[in-house]
């Protein structure tokens, strides 16, 4: 009898840790392994070739954990470094060539920085207006670092590729960002570069649903940031222990896991911030909320990548899409959660009239809190052609959803 109590038992608690493990994860998945990788005119093929091999290696040994990742990405150099000689037909010859590398392997690529420092090259902006059209290819402009401060000269640049991208084709845009303060080895696009001398991958995680779980079960504030620290530390523990056995069997160096909550359409952050303030976001609490996010995903002791802050990509996440068509929060609103939190302006759709001045100074003020803050943050804007501010704005893509284009004083 008890040999058969304890069979029983011992079943039930196999099935648990099961279940559990299984809701674990089915709550918090992993968004992107992006390699980063250093590539010339000459060698391009055969280091995304073995790219393509490590991806693959890192993809089975985290879905051997139970992991599901969405995608895998690589992140190249700053393109001008092996494109400087190349005219822009020539140079969307070589990018055509990489992208349809990776398209054919299904991965993600980014291939850095037009602009790395304060500096105005009509070229540059010609070839990312040229690049992001024609080929499937993520990009950005570094608009300013902790060691130079403010680019005003690339500000300049970036607005100016914002305006000219949108009169080509509005989700243009969707593949480009202003950078601020921004590391290499960002695992997210569009702003991810490499900068190392050896091979290294980085891990984006996609955990909003745990964070929706935690904070709708979650009795008062400190209890919740109780909770989410626990149960993010023991996820992002298990995340780093696979990473570094995927570093001790392929001598790839591990940079760090960027643990920004990234939401995805109906996976909210914008959910779980109602859930625990239970208000609409952009009400009063949403700043303590934001703030509650971002001290428990900067306060786990693993090594950390990229952002490591709260994002709230607006067109990605049904309820920060909702709650701007509603009116309740703005461009201000966006900048000072970013001041306590968060990442910048992320899908951020504009009238398609703007003006390249106003978008400067939009750019210019998101590279002033990421400086006085010393914070990394983005701008990712995307002016609509014919649309002016409170019309619907309804992009095409299964990423994306409508809301209601921004009002710009």
């Amino acid at each position: 009898m008890n040999k058969k109590v304890n069979l029983c038992f011992s079943i039930g608690l196999v099935i648990l840790l099961l279940v559990s493990s299984a809701f674990s994860q089915d709550a918090f998945n992993l968004r992107t392994i992006t390699a980063g990788i250093t590539i010339t005119q000459e060698n391009y093929l055969e280091v995304l070739e073995r790219a393509r091999d490590f991806l693959q290696k890192g993809r089975d040994l985290f879905e051997k954990e139970g992991f599901t990742l969405q995608g895998v990405r690589v992140a190249t150099n700053p393109f001008p470094f092996y494109t400087k000689s190349l005219s822009v037909k020539e140079t969307l010859e070589l990018i055509k060539k990489i992208s349809d590398f990776t398209s054919k392997n299904s991965i993600g690529l980014s291939i850095g920085p037009g602009l790395i420092d304060n500096r105005y090259d009509r070229e540059i902006i010609d070839k990312i207006c040229e690049i992001i059209p024609n080929a499937s290819a993520n990009l950005s402009i570094v608009i300013a670092t902790k060691k130079h401060g403010i680019h005003y000269k690339a500000v300049r640049a970036a607005a100016e590729t914002i305006k000219r991208l949108s009169e080509i084709e509005t989700m243009t845009n969707f593949s480009f960002v202003a950078t601020a303060n921004i590391p290499s080895e960002t695992p997210f696009f569009p702003g991810a570069f490499h900068n190392r001398k050896y091979n290294s991958f980085s891990i984006g995680t996609e955990s909003a649903k745990l964070v929706m779980k935690v904070f709708a079960e979650a009795k008062d504030i400190p209890g919740a940031r109780k909770e989410l620290f626990e149960s993010f530390e023991k996820e992002y523990k298990l995340i780093e222990k696979i990473a570094l056995k995927i570093q001790e069997e392929t001598s790839w160096q591990y940079e760090g896991v960027d643990t920004s909550p990234a939401p995805m359409r109906d996976i909210s952050i914008g959910k779980a911030i109602e859930n625990l303030i239970k208000v609409p976001f952009g009400s009063p609490g949403t700043i303590t909320a934001c703030s509650v996010i971002t001290d428990v995903i900067q306060g786990i002791d693993v090594k950390r990548a990229g952002y490591s802050g709260l994002m709230l990509p607006v067109m990605e996440d049904v309820v920060l899409a909702q709650r701007a068509a509603e009116g309740r929060y703005g461009l201000d609103e966006l900048l000072s959660y970013s001041a306590v939190c968060g990442t910048g302006l992320d899908v951020i759709p504009l009238p398609g009239d703007i003006t390249v001045e106003k978008l400067e100074s939009i750019l210019l003020d998101v590279a002033s809190i990421a400086l006085k803050l010393d914070k990394p943050l983005s701008a990712r804007l995307i002016p609509i052609k014919g649309k002016n501010a409170g019309e619907e704005a309804a992009l095409e893509s299964r990423f994306l959803v409508p809301t209601k284009i921004f009002k710009i004083k």
